[in-house]
């Protein structure tokens, strides 16, 4: 995973790209919030995936296997930005809305 991690940490146009020609996907933060179908919060551009953290100051990647998420966020009263890890135990893509 360091090559993931270093890719995502740096969080630059040039990773950004890289990382979603191997298969990650980035979302608004709202995504790890939603019931619905995740694919109206997705950031489909890596221009689209800067300019949400630059606005709002953080995105969620889901690497390939959709098992891995990181959150990236940026502080604004340190200006450091910081990348957490976690499993996910299901899937991003198999949200789906409840009701009948």
């Amino acid at each position: 995973m360091p090559a993931w991690d270093k890719r995502v940490r740096s969080l630059t146009l040039h990773g950004v790209e890289q990382n979603m020609k191997l298969g990650a996907r980035y979302f608004r933060f709202e995504v790890l919030e939603a019931a619905r179908d995740p694919n109206r919060l997705r950031l489909s551009t890596p221009v689209r995936v800067l300019e949400e953290v630059g606005s709002h100051g953080r995105c969620v990647i889901v690497l390939p296997d959709e098992r891995r998420v990181a959150l990236y966020a940026v502080h604004p009263e340190e200006g450091a930005s910081e990348v957490v890890w976690y499993e996910r135990t299901e899937l991003i893509s198999e949200a789906t809305p409840t009701g009948g």
